[in-house]
């Protein structure tokens, strides 16, 4: 049977390739620039790996061998759920990849604005030594109140870490079955007027209305801080970018943005009150490598009759 990566830009793709090969699957990698040459690459195929192709209903019929999609990433985003499940395609994604290294990543540029980082090059550039010089206070992590918006994977792995450095943890997530330990569930009216740094770990759907948007941000501290690291359509950039400009907000720091790559005049970049990370919080050797190994296991699972972790749709093997 045949896998189709349809849009492979990880390297080398030795770790899926030798996953699959060993349940007797053949994997085809593909550089689809559009939904002609994805068709074309993938007419025959009973699987996918995605990583940013476009997978609409319409594209979806043309492939009439397909059963599985394997999105290598977190969330659906590019695929057309309720088209697939028409067409009787299950889809699942690899969420439990990545959850340490976002961790990580999340916690350094929250400790980098509440250090006051963001004014540490300038003060030194100008002269300045034993003081930043910054218009914000720099508090200590025992008095620094953290609001997570979203208690998932990423919310308990940073909830953990944050506790342990004295922070007050307060969070929000209508979804979640279980508040991590030492963690305040509020409202999100009171989560923005509380918190000295709002961090947004939440999923996010193409088109939706963004969660961070000017009535949003006016709840917020003059003095508090914004940090994004789930998905770049949460937030309303004009909105954003226009309570700095009134100083009824300290900062920011984004890993995401609404449109990817930004364009060079994206008002948002050299900023000094804004630190902007490439889509990286993902990152690292080993997560890359976990990536490939996760996304060709979910297919080798779904058609053996294992359990599949990400599943987003109905399981149509039960069918």
């Amino acid at each position: 049977m045949k896998v189709v990566a349809t849009d492979w830009d990880l390297g080398t793709e030795g770790p899926a390739r030798r996953v699959l090969e060993r349940a007797g699957w053949e994997l085809v990698v593909a550089r689809c620039a559009d939904n002609r040459e994805l068709i074309e690459a993938a007419h025959d195929a009973q699987a996918l790996l995605v990583r940013y192709a476009s997978l609409p209903r319409e594209v979806l019929g043309h492939l009439p061998e397909l059963r599985f999609i394997s999105r290598m990433g977190i969330g659906p985003w590019e695929v057309d759920l309720a088209g697939a499940a028409e067409h009787q395609v299950a889809v699942a994604d690899c969420p439990e990849y990545c959850t340490d290294e976002s961790v990580a990543h999340t916690l350094a540029l929250i400790l980098a604005l509440n250090r006051g980082l963001l004014d540490a090059p300038g003060a030194v550039a100008g002269g300045q030594w034993g003081s930043y010089g910054g218009k914000h206070p720099i508090l200590s992590t025992a008095d620094l109140v953290l609001g997570l918006v979203g208690l998932g994977r990423m919310g308990q792995g940073i909830a953990a870490v944050a506790r342990a450095l004295g922070m007050d943890v307060i969070g929000y997530d209508p979804y979640v079955l279980g508040v991590p330990e030492g963690v305040d569930q509020v409202d999100l009216p009171t989560l923005l007027s509380d918190s000295d740094i709002v961090c947004l770990l939440c999923p996010a759907t193409p088109g939706m209305v963004p969660l961070i948007d000017e009535h949003a941000l006016s709840q917020m501290k003059p003095t508090a801080y914004l940090v994004n690291t789930a998905r770049g359509n949460l937030v309303d950039e004009a909105a954003l970018i226009a309570a700095l400009d009134a100083g009824k907000l300290a900062g920011a720091a984004l890993d995401v943005l609404t449109d990817e790559p930004p364009s060079p005049d994206n008002p948002l970049l050299g900023r000094a009150d804004v630190l902007v990370t490439p889509h990286v919080a993902y990152l690292s050797d080993q997560s890359q490598h976990e990536l490939k190994v996760y996304a060709a296991r979910n297919v080798v699972h779904y058609f053996t009759g294992e359990p599949v972790g990400g599943l987003l749709t109905p399981d149509f093997r039960r069918d």
